[in-house]
Protein backbone atom coordinates (compact mmCIF):
# COMPACT_ATOMS: atom_id res chain seq x y z
CA UNK A 1 0.00 0.00 0.00
CA UNK A 2 1.51 3.22 -1.29
CA UNK A 3 1.04 6.17 1.83
CA UNK A 4 2.02 10.25 1.59
CA UNK A 5 2.80 11.74 4.64
CA UNK A 6 2.41 15.29 4.46
CA UNK A 7 4.08 17.61 6.99
CA UNK A 8 3.33 21.53 6.66
CA UNK A 9 5.60 23.71 8.78
CA UNK A 10 4.31 27.36 9.32
CA UNK A 11 7.26 29.49 8.44
CA UNK A 12 8.21 32.81 7.14
CA UNK A 13 7.73 33.51 4.09
CA UNK A 14 4.59 30.46 4.09
CA UNK A 15 4.81 26.87 4.52
CA UNK A 16 7.90 24.50 4.74
CA UNK A 17 6.09 21.30 2.83
CA UNK A 18 7.91 18.02 3.53
CA UNK A 19 6.78 14.83 2.46
CA UNK A 20 7.62 11.36 2.92
CA UNK A 21 6.69 8.76 0.22
CA UNK A 22 6.51 5.00 1.14
CA UNK A 23 5.85 2.07 -0.83
CA UNK A 24 7.40 3.08 -4.27
CA UNK A 25 10.38 1.87 -5.96
CA UNK A 26 11.80 4.83 -8.57
CA UNK A 27 14.02 4.10 -11.67
CA UNK A 28 15.85 7.04 -12.97
CA UNK A 29 13.96 9.29 -14.88
CA UNK A 30 10.94 8.19 -13.04
CA UNK A 31 8.52 11.25 -12.16
CA UNK A 32 8.41 11.77 -8.46
CA UNK A 33 6.75 14.92 -8.28
CA UNK A 34 4.38 16.84 -10.07
CA UNK A 35 2.99 21.24 -9.78
CA UNK A 36 0.62 22.54 -12.87
CA UNK A 37 1.88 25.88 -13.78
CA UNK A 38 -1.10 27.45 -13.09
CA UNK A 39 -4.99 26.00 -11.60
CA UNK A 40 -8.29 27.99 -13.09
CA UNK A 41 -6.07 30.75 -13.75
CA UNK A 42 -4.68 31.22 -10.18
CA UNK A 43 -0.84 30.89 -9.79
CA UNK A 44 0.64 28.36 -8.43
CA UNK A 45 4.35 28.21 -6.64
CA UNK A 46 7.38 29.18 -9.16
CA UNK A 47 9.86 26.24 -8.04
CA UNK A 48 13.04 25.49 -9.60
CA UNK A 49 15.41 22.16 -9.41
CA UNK A 50 17.19 23.84 -6.67
CA UNK A 51 14.38 24.62 -4.17
CA UNK A 52 13.26 21.10 -3.73
CA UNK A 53 15.39 18.26 -2.57
CA UNK A 54 14.84 14.99 -2.11
CA UNK A 55 16.20 11.72 -0.03
CA UNK A 56 16.10 8.24 0.93
CA UNK A 57 17.91 5.59 2.43
CA UNK A 58 20.62 6.12 0.14
CA UNK A 59 21.06 9.96 0.90
CA UNK A 60 20.47 13.08 -1.61
CA UNK A 61 18.40 11.80 -4.54
CA UNK A 62 19.33 14.36 -7.72
CA UNK A 63 16.07 16.05 -9.15
CA UNK A 64 15.80 17.42 -12.97
CA UNK A 65 12.55 19.58 -13.72
CA UNK A 66 11.41 19.84 -16.76
CA UNK A 67 7.90 21.72 -18.38
CA UNK A 68 5.60 19.46 -19.97
CA UNK A 69 1.89 19.29 -20.86
CA UNK A 70 -0.83 16.92 -19.02
CA UNK A 71 -3.72 15.29 -20.06
CA UNK A 72 -6.01 18.69 -20.21
CA UNK A 73 -3.54 19.88 -21.91
CA UNK A 74 -1.85 22.00 -19.30
CA UNK A 75 1.73 22.62 -18.34
CA UNK A 76 2.92 21.79 -15.36
CA UNK A 77 6.29 21.27 -14.11
CA UNK A 78 7.41 17.77 -13.19
CA UNK A 79 10.64 16.24 -11.31
CA UNK A 80 12.27 13.30 -11.91
CA UNK A 81 15.02 11.39 -9.83
CA UNK A 82 18.42 11.18 -11.42
CA UNK A 83 19.07 7.76 -10.06
CA UNK A 84 17.02 4.71 -8.67
CA UNK A 85 15.54 5.41 -5.36
CA UNK A 86 15.74 2.92 -1.79
CA UNK A 87 13.28 2.94 0.40
CA UNK A 88 10.85 6.05 1.65
CA UNK A 89 11.00 9.03 -0.20
CA UNK A 90 11.34 12.63 1.09
CA UNK A 91 10.89 15.73 -0.31
CA UNK A 92 11.35 19.37 0.69
CA UNK A 93 10.73 23.03 -0.19
CA UNK A 94 9.57 26.05 1.01
CA UNK A 95 6.13 27.15 -0.79
CA UNK A 96 5.90 30.83 -0.45
CA UNK A 97 2.64 32.66 -0.31
CA UNK A 98 1.67 34.78 -3.71
CA UNK A 99 2.36 38.88 -3.69
CA UNK A 100 0.94 39.85 -6.63
CA UNK A 101 -2.78 41.21 -6.68
CA UNK A 102 -5.67 38.13 -7.93
CA UNK A 103 -7.42 38.65 -10.90
CA UNK A 104 -10.44 39.84 -11.29
CA UNK A 105 -12.53 36.29 -12.18
CA UNK A 106 -9.88 34.34 -10.57
CA UNK A 107 -10.80 31.64 -7.69
CA UNK A 108 -9.11 32.30 -4.54
CA UNK A 109 -6.79 29.26 -4.92
CA UNK A 110 -3.55 30.06 -4.62
CA UNK A 111 -1.24 30.35 -1.27
CA UNK A 112 -1.68 33.63 0.07
CA UNK A 113 -0.85 35.47 3.21
CA UNK A 114 -3.04 37.78 4.84
CA UNK A 115 -4.39 38.95 8.74
CA UNK A 116 -1.42 36.35 9.89
CA UNK A 117 -2.26 33.42 8.01
CA UNK A 118 -2.41 31.46 5.30
CA UNK A 119 -5.06 29.80 2.80
CA UNK A 120 -5.14 28.08 -0.18
CA UNK A 121 -5.65 24.96 -1.93
CA UNK A 122 -3.09 22.35 -1.84
CA UNK A 123 -2.63 22.02 -5.37
CA UNK A 124 -1.84 25.48 -5.66
CA UNK A 125 1.86 24.74 -3.58
CA UNK A 126 1.83 20.64 -2.86
CA UNK A 127 4.27 18.89 -5.57
CA UNK A 128 2.26 15.93 -6.05
CA UNK A 129 3.63 12.49 -6.78
CA UNK A 130 2.34 10.81 -9.97
CA UNK A 131 0.22 8.00 -8.42
CA UNK A 132 -1.10 5.54 -7.37
CA UNK A 133 -4.33 7.68 -7.80
CA UNK A 134 -6.04 5.86 -4.53
CA UNK A 135 -3.00 6.04 -2.47
CA UNK A 136 -3.32 6.94 1.01
CA UNK A 137 -2.70 10.38 2.64
CA UNK A 138 -1.92 11.56 6.41
CA UNK A 139 -1.65 15.72 6.45
CA UNK A 140 0.00 17.14 9.60
CA UNK A 141 0.65 20.25 10.83
CA UNK A 142 3.54 22.18 12.79
CA UNK A 143 1.79 25.74 13.57
CA UNK A 144 4.70 28.80 13.85
CA UNK A 145 6.90 28.28 17.14
CA UNK A 146 7.58 32.08 18.97
CA UNK A 147 10.30 32.28 21.76
CA UNK A 148 10.20 27.85 22.00
CA UNK A 149 6.54 27.94 22.17
CA UNK A 150 3.75 27.40 20.18
CA UNK A 151 1.77 30.25 19.40
CA UNK A 152 -1.73 29.00 21.63
CA UNK A 153 -4.55 30.53 19.83
CA UNK A 154 -3.40 28.90 16.55
CA UNK A 155 -5.41 26.54 14.74
CA UNK A 156 -4.95 24.73 11.31
CA UNK A 157 -8.67 24.14 9.37
CA UNK A 158 -9.61 22.02 5.91
CA UNK A 159 -11.96 20.68 3.87
CA UNK A 160 -11.32 17.17 5.39
CA UNK A 161 -11.60 18.69 9.44
CA UNK A 162 -9.97 21.02 12.07
CA UNK A 163 -6.96 20.55 14.10
CA UNK A 164 -6.10 22.67 17.09
CA UNK A 165 -2.73 23.13 18.17
CA UNK A 166 0.29 21.84 16.91
CA UNK A 167 0.86 18.44 15.09
CA UNK A 168 -2.87 18.17 14.07
CA UNK A 169 -3.59 15.31 11.59
CA UNK A 170 -5.83 14.41 9.27
CA UNK A 171 -6.19 11.14 7.06
CA UNK A 172 -7.69 10.37 3.91
CA UNK A 173 -7.56 8.04 0.47
CA UNK A 174 -7.03 9.65 -3.39
CA UNK A 175 -4.80 12.37 -4.93
CA UNK A 176 -7.58 13.53 -5.85
CA UNK A 177 -9.68 14.56 -2.76
CA UNK A 178 -5.79 15.45 -1.53
CA UNK A 179 -5.13 18.20 -4.22
CA UNK A 180 -8.39 19.84 -3.75
CA UNK A 181 -8.40 20.80 0.18
CA UNK A 182 -8.12 23.98 0.93
CA UNK A 183 -5.87 24.51 4.00
CA UNK A 184 -7.01 27.56 6.20
CA UNK A 185 -4.30 28.28 8.81
CA UNK A 186 -3.57 31.46 11.56
CA UNK A 187 -5.06 32.40 14.60
CA UNK A 188 -8.73 31.46 14.01
CA UNK A 189 -9.73 30.91 17.99
CA UNK A 190 -12.20 33.55 17.37
CA UNK A 191 -12.41 33.83 13.76
CA UNK A 192 -15.03 31.27 13.34
CA UNK A 193 -18.83 30.83 13.70
CA UNK A 194 -20.94 27.57 13.58
CA UNK A 195 -24.34 27.02 12.57
CA UNK A 196 -25.30 23.36 13.10
CA UNK A 197 -22.85 21.22 10.52
CA UNK A 198 -22.11 24.37 8.88
CA UNK A 199 -18.92 27.00 10.04
CA UNK A 200 -17.48 29.93 8.56
CA UNK A 201 -13.61 30.97 9.11
CA UNK A 202 -11.80 33.75 7.96
CA UNK A 203 -8.07 35.71 8.92
CA UNK A 204 -9.72 38.83 7.84
CA UNK A 205 -12.77 40.64 9.04
CA UNK A 206 -14.59 40.04 5.64
CA UNK A 207 -16.66 43.02 6.24
CA UNK A 208 -19.99 41.25 6.82
CA UNK A 209 -22.56 39.85 9.23
CA UNK A 210 -21.02 36.93 9.80
CA UNK A 211 -23.50 35.26 12.26
CA UNK A 212 -26.70 36.41 10.33
CA UNK A 213 -24.84 34.64 6.83
CA UNK A 214 -23.80 31.52 8.98
CA UNK A 215 -27.38 31.26 9.95
CA UNK A 216 -29.25 31.51 6.36
CA UNK A 217 -26.26 29.50 4.97
CA UNK A 218 -26.80 26.55 7.20
CA UNK A 219 -30.28 26.47 6.93
CA UNK A 220 -30.24 26.23 3.06
CA UNK A 221 -27.45 24.26 3.58
CA UNK A 222 -29.76 21.08 5.25
CA UNK A 223 -32.84 22.42 2.75
CA UNK A 224 -30.55 21.30 -0.20
CA UNK A 225 -29.16 18.13 1.08
CA UNK A 226 -32.68 16.95 1.66
CA UNK A 227 -33.53 18.08 -1.99
CA UNK A 228 -30.80 16.26 -3.02
CA UNK A 229 -31.74 13.21 -0.86
CA UNK A 230 -27.70 13.36 0.24
CA UNK A 231 -27.33 13.09 3.93
CA UNK A 232 -25.74 16.71 5.78
CA UNK A 233 -22.04 16.40 7.13
CA UNK A 234 -19.39 19.00 8.37
CA UNK A 235 -19.42 21.75 5.56
CA UNK A 236 -16.61 24.92 6.00
CA UNK A 237 -16.49 27.83 4.40
CA UNK A 238 -13.32 29.76 3.84
CA UNK A 239 -13.84 33.95 3.69
CA UNK A 240 -10.74 35.76 2.30
CA UNK A 241 -10.46 39.58 1.07
CA UNK A 242 -9.44 40.36 -2.78
CA UNK A 243 -9.83 43.98 -3.73
CA UNK A 244 -12.42 43.62 -6.51
CA UNK A 245 -16.03 43.97 -6.63
CA UNK A 246 -18.53 41.04 -6.23
CA UNK A 247 -16.98 37.97 -4.93
CA UNK A 248 -15.07 34.52 -6.62
CA UNK A 249 -15.62 31.25 -5.41
CA UNK A 250 -14.57 27.52 -5.69
CA UNK A 251 -15.98 24.70 -4.80
CA UNK A 252 -14.20 22.15 -2.56
CA UNK A 253 -14.53 18.78 -0.73
CA UNK A 254 -17.19 19.54 2.18
CA UNK A 255 -16.33 23.32 1.95
CA UNK A 256 -15.55 26.08 -0.31
CA UNK A 257 -13.49 29.42 -0.99
CA UNK A 258 -14.54 32.67 -1.35
CA UNK A 259 -12.69 35.75 -2.12
CA UNK A 260 -14.81 38.96 -0.45
CA UNK A 261 -13.73 42.80 -0.70
CA UNK A 262 -14.50 44.27 2.89
CA UNK A 263 -13.87 47.91 1.50
CA UNK A 264 -16.74 46.77 -0.95
CA UNK A 265 -18.74 44.26 0.34
CA UNK A 266 -21.29 42.73 -1.47
CA UNK A 267 -24.90 43.27 -0.79
CA UNK A 268 -27.16 40.13 1.37
CA UNK A 269 -28.76 39.12 -1.50
CA UNK A 270 -25.93 38.94 -4.03
CA UNK A 271 -23.80 37.52 -1.56
CA UNK A 272 -26.35 34.63 -0.22
CA UNK A 273 -26.79 33.84 -4.15
CA UNK A 274 -23.14 33.32 -4.46
CA UNK A 275 -22.88 31.13 -1.41
CA UNK A 276 -26.04 29.06 -1.99
CA UNK A 277 -24.68 28.70 -6.00
CA UNK A 278 -21.25 27.37 -3.89
CA UNK A 279 -23.47 24.59 -1.94
CA UNK A 280 -24.74 23.07 -4.48
CA UNK A 281 -21.18 22.26 -6.23
CA UNK A 282 -20.97 19.48 -2.98
CA UNK A 283 -23.67 17.14 -5.02
CA UNK A 284 -23.52 17.59 -8.69
CA UNK A 285 -20.86 17.05 -10.60
CA UNK A 286 -20.95 15.48 -14.52
CA UNK A 287 -17.73 13.39 -15.73
CA UNK A 288 -16.07 14.29 -18.61
CA UNK A 289 -13.99 17.16 -20.29
CA UNK A 290 -14.20 20.22 -18.76
CA UNK A 291 -15.34 21.98 -22.21
CA UNK A 292 -18.69 19.45 -22.23
CA UNK A 293 -19.47 19.68 -18.34
CA UNK A 294 -18.89 23.20 -17.23
CA UNK A 295 -22.82 24.18 -17.97
CA UNK A 296 -23.46 21.55 -15.46
CA UNK A 297 -21.82 22.09 -12.55
CA UNK A 298 -22.94 25.58 -13.03
CA UNK A 299 -25.66 26.28 -14.55
CA UNK A 300 -26.71 23.52 -12.25
CA UNK A 301 -25.53 25.84 -8.90
CA UNK A 302 -27.27 28.82 -10.38
CA UNK A 303 -30.74 26.60 -11.17
CA UNK A 304 -30.79 25.55 -7.60
CA UNK A 305 -29.33 28.43 -5.36
CA UNK A 306 -32.44 29.76 -6.74
CA UNK A 307 -35.45 27.01 -7.30
CA UNK A 308 -34.90 25.44 -3.90
CA UNK A 309 -34.28 28.30 -1.51
CA UNK A 310 -37.36 29.73 -3.55
CA UNK A 311 -39.13 26.56 -2.87
CA UNK A 312 -38.61 26.53 0.51
CA UNK A 313 -39.22 30.38 1.18
CA UNK A 314 -35.85 31.31 2.00
CA UNK A 315 -36.25 33.29 -0.88
CA UNK A 316 -38.95 35.66 -2.04
CA UNK A 317 -40.86 35.79 -4.98
CA UNK A 318 -39.32 39.33 -5.83
CA UNK A 319 -35.44 37.86 -5.50
CA UNK A 320 -36.17 34.95 -7.26
CA UNK A 321 -37.83 37.05 -10.30
CA UNK A 322 -34.59 39.02 -9.78
CA UNK A 323 -32.20 36.94 -10.06
CA UNK A 324 -33.73 34.79 -12.63
CA UNK A 325 -34.63 37.86 -15.34
CA UNK A 326 -30.82 39.53 -14.42
CA UNK A 327 -29.15 36.32 -15.42
CA UNK A 328 -31.40 36.03 -18.90
CA UNK A 329 -30.01 39.32 -19.76
CA UNK A 330 -26.30 38.24 -18.76
CA UNK A 331 -26.77 35.55 -21.19
CA UNK A 332 -28.77 36.53 -24.00
CA UNK A 333 -27.76 40.31 -24.56
CA UNK A 334 -24.08 39.27 -23.80
CA UNK A 335 -21.69 40.61 -26.46
CA UNK A 336 -20.50 37.01 -26.30
CA UNK A 337 -23.47 35.09 -26.69
CA UNK A 338 -22.56 33.55 -30.19
CA UNK A 339 -19.37 31.56 -28.72
CA UNK A 340 -19.49 28.23 -29.07
CA UNK A 341 -19.34 26.88 -25.19
CA UNK A 342 -15.77 25.22 -26.27
CA UNK A 343 -14.89 28.65 -27.45
CA UNK A 344 -16.02 30.17 -24.26
CA UNK A 345 -14.34 27.68 -22.37
CA UNK A 346 -10.69 28.65 -24.05
CA UNK A 347 -11.12 31.93 -22.58
CA UNK A 348 -13.19 31.01 -19.24
CA UNK A 349 -10.54 32.62 -17.30
CA UNK A 350 -9.51 35.95 -19.02
CA UNK A 351 -12.69 37.20 -20.17
CA UNK A 352 -15.34 37.84 -17.61
CA UNK A 353 -18.20 38.17 -20.14
CA UNK A 354 -17.50 34.55 -21.67
CA UNK A 355 -16.53 33.07 -18.71
CA UNK A 356 -20.39 33.51 -17.38
CA UNK A 357 -22.00 31.69 -20.65
CA UNK A 358 -22.18 28.25 -19.38
CA UNK A 359 -23.92 29.43 -15.82
CA UNK A 360 -26.40 30.96 -17.92
CA UNK A 361 -27.06 28.42 -20.62
CA UNK A 362 -26.99 25.16 -18.34
CA UNK A 363 -29.53 26.97 -16.08
CA UNK A 364 -32.25 28.06 -18.33
CA UNK A 365 -31.67 24.49 -20.12
CA UNK A 366 -32.21 22.81 -17.08
CA UNK A 367 -35.38 24.73 -16.10
CA UNK A 368 -36.32 24.23 -20.01
CA UNK A 369 -35.76 20.78 -19.26
CA UNK A 370 -38.09 20.77 -15.99
CA UNK A 371 -40.96 22.19 -17.87
CA UNK A 372 -40.61 19.69 -20.56
CA UNK A 373 -40.04 16.79 -18.34
CA UNK A 374 -43.39 17.95 -15.97
CA UNK A 375 -45.47 18.38 -18.98
CA UNK A 376 -45.16 14.46 -20.61
CA UNK A 377 -45.46 13.28 -17.06
CA UNK A 378 -48.38 15.55 -16.00
CA UNK A 379 -46.31 16.88 -13.13
CA UNK A 380 -45.60 13.11 -11.87
CA UNK A 381 -41.60 13.95 -12.69
CA UNK A 382 -38.82 16.68 -12.89
CA UNK A 383 -35.64 17.48 -14.04
CA UNK A 384 -35.21 17.01 -9.96
CA UNK A 385 -35.10 12.73 -10.78
CA UNK A 386 -32.48 13.24 -13.37
CA UNK A 387 -30.20 14.96 -11.14
CA UNK A 388 -31.05 12.81 -7.92
CA UNK A 389 -30.22 9.52 -10.52
CA UNK A 390 -26.34 11.53 -10.80
CA UNK A 391 -26.52 12.30 -7.37
CA UNK A 392 -26.64 8.41 -6.49
CA UNK A 393 -24.01 7.31 -9.64
CA UNK A 394 -21.70 9.69 -7.67
CA UNK A 395 -22.60 8.55 -4.37
CA UNK A 396 -22.03 4.60 -5.53
CA UNK A 397 -19.02 6.01 -7.22
CA UNK A 398 -19.72 5.81 -11.03
CA UNK A 399 -19.51 7.95 -13.52
CA UNK A 400 -22.19 10.03 -15.59
CA UNK A 401 -21.48 11.40 -18.40
CA UNK A 402 -22.87 14.23 -20.82
CA UNK A 403 -24.31 10.82 -23.24
CA UNK A 404 -25.45 9.38 -19.76
CA UNK A 405 -27.17 12.15 -18.88
CA UNK A 406 -29.38 12.67 -22.39
CA UNK A 407 -29.99 8.83 -21.85
CA UNK A 408 -31.55 9.14 -18.93
CA UNK A 409 -33.80 12.06 -19.80
CA UNK A 410 -34.45 9.83 -22.92
CA UNK A 411 -36.19 7.53 -20.64
CA UNK A 412 -38.94 9.65 -20.19
CA UNK A 413 -39.29 12.14 -23.20
CA UNK A 414 -40.01 10.67 -26.46
CA UNK A 415 -37.23 12.84 -28.42
CA UNK A 416 -33.25 12.88 -28.86
CA UNK A 417 -32.14 15.16 -26.06
CA UNK A 418 -28.48 15.78 -27.41
CA UNK A 419 -30.49 18.19 -30.01
CA UNK A 420 -31.83 20.63 -27.11
CA UNK A 421 -28.60 20.13 -25.28
CA UNK A 422 -26.68 21.51 -28.21
CA UNK A 423 -29.02 24.56 -29.06
CA UNK A 424 -29.50 25.22 -25.34
CA UNK A 425 -26.07 25.10 -23.77
CA UNK A 426 -23.17 24.65 -26.74
CA UNK A 427 -24.51 26.94 -29.43
CA UNK A 428 -26.48 28.92 -27.34
CA UNK A 429 -28.50 29.69 -30.50
CA UNK A 430 -32.07 28.45 -28.63
CA UNK A 431 -34.16 29.60 -25.91
CA UNK A 432 -36.09 28.19 -22.76
CA UNK A 433 -39.80 27.49 -23.49
CA UNK A 434 -43.09 28.24 -22.11
CA UNK A 435 -43.12 26.96 -18.57
CA UNK A 436 -39.73 27.26 -17.31
CA UNK A 437 -39.56 28.17 -14.13
CA UNK A 438 -43.06 27.10 -13.44
CA UNK A 439 -46.47 27.81 -14.24
CA UNK A 440 -46.86 30.86 -11.96
CA UNK A 441 -45.17 32.84 -13.83
CA UNK A 442 -45.36 34.60 -17.32
CA UNK A 443 -42.38 34.24 -20.06
CA UNK A 444 -42.66 37.52 -22.49
CA UNK A 445 -39.97 38.69 -24.78
CA UNK A 446 -37.98 42.35 -24.11
CA UNK A 447 -35.01 44.21 -25.98
CA UNK A 448 -32.09 44.37 -23.73
CA UNK A 449 -28.86 46.57 -24.51
CA UNK A 450 -26.00 44.56 -25.72
CA UNK A 451 -22.93 45.67 -22.73
CA UNK A 452 -20.92 47.05 -25.03
CA UNK A 453 -19.32 50.06 -23.31
CA UNK A 454 -16.27 50.66 -25.60
CA UNK A 455 -13.66 49.26 -22.67
CA UNK A 456 -12.40 45.36 -22.03
CA UNK A 457 -14.82 44.02 -19.84
CA UNK A 458 -12.40 43.65 -16.83
CA UNK A 459 -12.60 47.45 -15.85
CA UNK A 460 -16.62 46.30 -14.71
CA UNK A 461 -14.55 44.50 -11.71
CA UNK A 462 -11.81 46.24 -11.30
CA UNK A 463 -12.52 49.85 -11.98
CA UNK A 464 -9.49 50.57 -14.00
CA UNK A 465 -10.13 51.30 -17.63
CA UNK A 466 -8.27 48.71 -19.77
CA UNK A 467 -8.75 48.03 -23.37
CA UNK A 468 -10.66 51.61 -24.40
CA UNK A 469 -11.82 50.81 -28.09
CA UNK A 470 -10.99 54.13 -30.34
CA UNK A 471 -14.31 55.60 -31.34
CA UNK A 472 -16.05 53.39 -28.89
CA UNK A 473 -18.55 54.74 -26.63
CA UNK A 474 -16.57 55.66 -23.20
CA UNK A 475 -14.13 57.20 -25.41
CA UNK A 476 -16.74 59.32 -27.13
CA UNK A 477 -17.85 60.10 -23.03
CA UNK A 478 -14.37 61.39 -22.71
CA UNK A 479 -13.39 58.92 -20.85
CA UNK A 480 -9.33 57.47 -21.23
CA UNK A 481 -7.19 54.69 -20.64
CA UNK A 482 -5.88 53.57 -17.72
CA UNK A 483 -8.58 55.82 -15.73
CA UNK A 484 -9.61 54.58 -12.33
CA UNK A 485 -13.36 55.38 -12.53
CA UNK A 486 -16.27 55.13 -10.30
CA UNK A 487 -19.12 52.88 -11.83
CA UNK A 488 -22.13 51.26 -10.61
CA UNK A 489 -21.95 47.45 -9.31
CA UNK A 490 -22.15 45.41 -12.42
CA UNK A 491 -25.63 43.87 -11.70
CA UNK A 492 -27.17 47.29 -12.04
CA UNK A 493 -25.37 47.71 -15.11
CA UNK A 494 -26.55 45.20 -16.82
CA UNK A 495 -30.22 46.02 -15.81
CA UNK A 496 -30.09 49.47 -17.31
CA UNK A 497 -32.68 49.41 -20.46
CA UNK A 498 -32.54 51.13 -23.76
CA UNK A 499 -32.80 54.66 -23.36
CA UNK A 500 -30.71 54.87 -19.97
CA UNK A 501 -27.51 56.37 -19.62
CA UNK A 502 -24.60 54.66 -17.61
CA UNK A 503 -23.00 57.64 -15.63
CA UNK A 504 -19.35 57.22 -14.27
CA UNK A 505 -17.41 59.29 -12.15
CA UNK A 506 -13.40 60.15 -12.48
CA UNK A 507 -11.09 62.03 -10.71
CA UNK A 508 -8.96 64.12 -12.62
CA UNK A 509 -6.32 66.94 -11.69
CA UNK A 510 -7.92 66.13 -8.07
CA UNK A 511 -11.47 67.28 -9.36
CA UNK A 512 -14.87 64.89 -9.55
CA UNK A 513 -15.59 64.80 -12.97
CA UNK A 514 -19.23 62.46 -14.12
CA UNK A 515 -19.97 61.44 -17.52
CA UNK A 516 -22.58 59.75 -19.05
CA UNK A 517 -22.23 56.91 -21.75
CA UNK A 518 -25.98 56.22 -23.13
CA UNK A 519 -26.86 52.82 -24.03
CA UNK A 520 -27.79 53.48 -27.74
CA UNK A 521 -26.04 50.99 -29.48
CA UNK A 522 -27.22 47.45 -30.27
CA UNK A 523 -30.21 45.67 -28.63
CA UNK A 524 -31.10 41.73 -28.55
CA UNK A 525 -34.23 39.75 -27.52
CA UNK A 526 -34.15 38.60 -24.20
CA UNK A 527 -36.44 36.38 -22.13
CA UNK A 528 -38.04 37.97 -19.33
CA UNK A 529 -40.65 36.36 -16.54
CA UNK A 530 -43.27 38.12 -14.96
CA UNK A 531 -45.89 36.97 -12.47
CA UNK A 532 -48.73 35.21 -13.91
CA UNK A 533 -51.94 37.60 -13.36
CA UNK A 534 -54.86 36.08 -11.41
CA UNK A 535 -57.74 35.30 -13.73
Amino acid sequence: MTHLLITLTVEPPGIRVTWLLDGVALSVGDTIGRLPLSIAGAPTLQLDDEMVTAHDRLGAVPLLMSVSEDDDPEPRRCWQVGRSTSGPIELSYLAESVTEEPLPATAPLELRAEGGGLSGVLKCFLVLPPGPEDLTFTLRWNGPVRKGQSAGRWMAVTSLGEADGDDGELAGTGLELLGDTYVMCGDLADRHHRDGELSTWWLTPPGIDVEAFSARLGTTYQVMSEAFDAPAHPYRVFLRTHPHRGANASAHPASFAMAVNPANPLNEASLYETVAHELVHEWLHLDGPVEEVTWFSEGAADYYSLVLPFRSGLLDEESFLRAVNFEAREAYANPRRDLHLRQAQKVFFSDFLAHRLPYARGMFYLADLDARLRSATSGEQSVDDVVRFVVRQRRQGRRTSVEQWCAQVQQILPDPEMPMLDSLVFTGTGRPGEGSFGTRFVQKTIQVPVLDLGFDPSTLMTRQIRGLVPGGAAERAGLREGEIVDLPRYPDIVRLDVGDVLTVGVTRDGQAVRTAIPLTGATAPVPCWVRRSAP
